[in-house]
Formats: structure tokens, C-alpha cells, sequence
């Protein structure tokens, strides 16, 4: 965690909102930071429950998406994350006021949910770490697809999230195998080529490797990047797909035009790491979060928001000799820094988000 000093030298690139992130980390971290306090969201914000799991068969929230209105929230369970216990996950969808619409169930651990926007169905995608599946299911008619396999992947992994871009999939290859060098020589980013909707079987070719040239953000200097965590994935406000390299401590970032480099990183300040990644895209709305070991969605709120401002769900920074831990939170990002400055603290294990917006005339 940084010094009060370098602290100090964020706050005069965030002002305001640095300084309360300040605030929380002295507040919490004058002894070791106890996860288990009460959720504390910063000035300006508040912080209310959207939707709790049930236990069961809707424990383990993690995914979110959203569809005119309507609130999507995957339930991994106790599935493990290569399906090998053939656990059940639950797909549920929720009204904007938090009560349930219709739930699916899905074989296997979902970790990736997203709208694709050009057939306005829900995409879910099961089991991460090996023998992945995908589940397509109609809002419209209430029908889910059989489980679309896949054949032997690249990377040895499986598959987590997915971007629709220019009539394209992307799914971001997770879990993979590293090489005697602790390289990873597979895909990072792969594309969908065919589904098939008769065999429900899927095909896709690599985007981006897993060890590659990229530019830093904040420095403008190159360097050779092994991805050993892909991880979550998300379009940016401009188009380009970012894709989170959790383990490593960084994003990264594939641009799809202009005169930037066409692969840029963002290492992520004081060591953080983060699971997803959203932009509030509208002035007035919501952040939802799942707190996947809590049991609990939540709701952060505000009067205003920026629009096209990015926030991220941080796992915390665990203590050393000489600092305190820091609990989990949600934080709003900046882009150019790495720097990573909460709205919510003292969560358990926050993971999915996605913003809501609401009606913005302006």
C-alpha cells in the first residue's frame, strides 16, 4: 500500500476522491483491516443490497449483466471452476427492483454473462479453468440452448469472459498452461469463427498471444508481457477491448484503430489486483457488484455519475511486515495512472459489475 507520501502524490491527480481513499486506509489500517467489518462506501456514494443468494442453488454470485431493465446474475454455486464435480450453476433474472423474473439452470461454473447486442440474448459461459460450455438463452422466448462445446483448446484453460465487437465474439482464454519457462505460448484472446447451431459445437482462432510486445500507459516504454491470467474482459467507451491479466497485477489493452500502439498495459498501483472492469454510461444510474463470498449483490448509488468513468472490483492488498491489509473494494480507475481509488471498502470478495444506467436526457 503506498506511503502517506505517495498517497499524497495520487491525490493531486484525483483531488477529492483520493483524498477520501486516503481517509478509508488509515481508517481501516491503523491495526490489520478487518474483512469482516461492515461495507463502507466513501462520501458521496451509498450502498444498498440488490439481491441476496438463497443458498443452495443461488449461492456464489458472480457475472452480472443487464437487458433493458432487467438484471442478470449469475450463481456459480459450489461448481468447480474445470467442472470436474458437475455441479449446477443458476442464471437468474431480476426486475430493477430486485425481485426474481425467471431463473435458468446451467451444468457446470459460469463465470462469464454478457448481453450480445445484435440478437439481445444472454451468453453464458461455463467453466474457466478447463472443458469449457457455452449456454445461449432467449429473454424473448425463455429458452435456453444446449451446452455448446468446444474442441481442445489452445492454451490449455478454458474459457471466462466474452466481448461482442463489429459482429465479432472474443472470449478471453483463462487458466492457461505455461510452458517449462513459466511462459504462456497460447492465446490470451481468441474469436469466435463458427457456431453450429445444429451440433452445438463452437470454433474459434487466436487474437492476441499470451506473450507479446506492449506499450505502458503511463511511461510510453515497451516491453515483452506474459500473460499467465487472463481473466475478465470489457469494451471500452472508444471501441478497444480491455482485458484484465488479474495474477500479473495489470490490464491490457487491444486498440482497434487510431495512431496509439495497437497492445498497451496498464500495471495496476501498489500491487493491486482486480476482477471486472465497467464504465458508467450514462450520468444517472447504478453500480451493481457481487460479493461472491458474502452471498450478496450489491447496489452503489450516486446523484451523478461521469460518463465513460471506469470502476473495478479490487481484491485488496494483503498485509506485509511493515503495512496493514486492505479489504476489498470498488474503485473507480484512473486509466492513465493505475491508480485505483475506492467508492465501497470492507468488502469480502467482490468480483462481477455492471452498470445500470437509468434515463439521461442529456
Amino acid at each position: 500500500m503506498p506511503s502517506i507520501r505517495s498517497a499524497y502524490a495520487v491525490s493531486r491527480i484525483f483531488g477529492r476522491t483520493a483524498l477520501a481513499f486516503t481517509a478509508l486506509y488509515f481508517a481501516a489500517g491503523g491495526a490489520d483491516a478487518q474483512t469482516a467489518a461492515k461495507p463502507l462506501a466513501t462520501p458521496g456514494f451509498s450502498l444498498s443490497v440488490f439481491a441476496a443468494g438463497s443458498g443452495g442453488l443461488m449461492s456464489a454470485p458472480d457475472s452480472l449483466a443487464v437487458l433493458d431493465g432487467h438484471v442478470w446474475v449469475g450463481y456459480a454455486n459450489n461448481g468447480a471452476p474445470d467442472g470436474s464435480n458437475g455441479a449446477m450453476s443458476v442464471i437468474v433474472e431480476y426486475a430493477q427492483d430486485g425481485s426474481v423474473v425467471k431463473s435458468y439452470q446451467v451444468v457446470g461454473h459460469n463465470d462469464g454473462l454478457k448481453v450480445n447486442p445484435y440478437t439481445r440474448e444472454i451468453w453464458a459461459m461455463q467453466n474457466e479453468d478447463a472443458s469449457p460450455n457455452l449456454v445461449i438463452i432467449n429473454p424473448a422466448t425463455g429458452q435456453a440452448s444446449k451446452p455448446y462445446s468446444f474442441g481442445k483448446t489452445l492454451h490449455g484453460g478454458g474459457y471466462d469472459d466474452i466481448v461482442f465487437k463489429d459482429g465479432q465474439t472474443y472470449f478471453s482464454a483463462s487458466n492457461p498452461t505455461l510452458n517449462a519457462g513459466g511462459k504462456n505460448t497460447g492465446p490470451a484472446i481468441v474469436r469466435v469463427v463458427h457456431l453450429d447451431a445444429n451440433t452445438y459445437t463452437i470454433d474459434v482462432t487466436p487474437v492476441m498471444r499470451g506473450t507479446l510486445d506492449a506499450s505502458n500507459i503511463p511511461f510510453g516504454t515497451v516491453a515483452t508481457l506474459n500473460l499467465t491470467d487472463p481473466d475478465s474482459m470489457t469494451l471500452t467507451p472508444s471501441g478497444d477491448v480491455l482485458l484484465d491479466d488479474q495474477g500479473d497485477g495489470q490490464l491490457v489493452l487491444l486498440r482497434s484503430s487510431g495512431d496509439e500502439p495497437r497492445v498497451q498495459y496498464l500495471p495496476l498501483l501498489g500491487n493491486v489486483q482486480v476482477d471486472d472492469t465497467v464504465f458508467a454510461t450514462a450520468r444517472r444510474g447504478y453500480l451493481l457488484v457481487s460479493d461472491t463470498a458474502a452471498n450478496i449483490v450489491y447496489k452503489i448509488s450516486a446523484n451523478v455519475w461521469q460518463r465513460d468513468a471506469a470502476f473495478s472490483a479490487s481484491t485488496g492488498v494483503a498485509a506485509t511486515s511493515s503495512t496493514p491489509a486492505v479489504p476489498a473494494y470498488v474503485g473507480q480507475l484512473d486509466l492513465r495512472s493505475g491508480a485505483l481509488l475506492p467508492l465501497v471498502t470492507n468488502l469480502a470478495s467482490p468480483h462481477g459489475m455492471v452498470f445500470v444506467p437509468a434515463d439521461d436526457p442529456q
